[in-house]
């Protein structure tokens, strides 16, 4: 089996909990925020992009805030800076201003770029479905796919939009739905034994089919 270095990352997340494209997703947004607090905090073309799209979103800000281990100081850094300049394209707020003076302010305050985080996810997104498509092909690569947990319901979408073979969404698509009917199977044992009749029977794989459920049709929590 020959893959590209893209494509070996998702065959071994494959044997993963949750969406694939989710988990490394996530992983390398993560990296990208925890390196340009550390590593690039200080460089001019980190402060532009964060003052252009007027800070982070409030998935990525909270990320950086929660996730990144002392990320205090970089924040600071990167955030007077944004603060200084936005207080510069505001000008002198005019308390008896009117329609016009206020609308030319709410315009200074508009991103003027999208979040840089958001825009590294969806290169990232991009190039792992297209690196899907592009070896489901080889049998063990799709034998791996069907044996995860898919695709979420969002990347699915964002794959069949994607640029590619036709033929290789539809074999994506076949092997998704094996793998959503054996979640419906999953799920129906499940409240099965909600019943009394049932109740002194244990739980198997299907324990955790609702929460695997949310996962394949909402993608990952802190994807969205």
């Amino acid at each position: 089996m020959k893959l590209s270095s893209r494509a070996y990352d998702l065959f071994n997340a494959f044997e993963q909990p949750g969406c694939p494209v989710c988990r490394l997703t996530m992983a390398s947004v993560h990296q990208y925020l925890d390196s340009l607090i550390y590593e690039y905090v200080n460089k001019p073309a980190t402060h532009m992009m964060v003052r252009a799209a007027r800070g982070f979103c409030p998935r990525h800000g909270w990320h950086i805030q929660n996730e990144i281990n002392a990320s205090a100081v970089g924040i600071a850094v990167l955030y007077e800076g944004l603060v200084r300049n936005l207080l510069k394209d505001m000008g002198n707020p005019d308390p008896k201003g009117g329609k016009r003076h206020v609308a030319q302010i709410a315009d200074a305050l508009a991103p003027q770029a999208p979040c840089p985080a958001c825009e590294h996810q969806r290169t990232v997104e991009e190039h792992l479905l297209r690196n899907l498509l592009e070896h489901i092909g080889q049998d063990e690569f799709a034998a791996g796919f069907e044996r995860s947990a898919g695709l979420c319901l969002p990347h699915l979408r964002q794959m069949i939009d994607a640029d590619g073979s036709a033929r290789a969404k539809a074999h994506v698509l076949a092997l998704q739905q094996a793998v959503w009917s054996r979640l419906q199977k999953d799920l129906e044992l499940f409240y099965d034994k909600q019943d009394y009749h049932h109740l002194r029977e244990d739980m198997g794989a299907e324990g955790d089919s609702p929460r695997r459920a949310i996962e394949s049709f909402s993608g990952a929590d802190g994807v969205r």
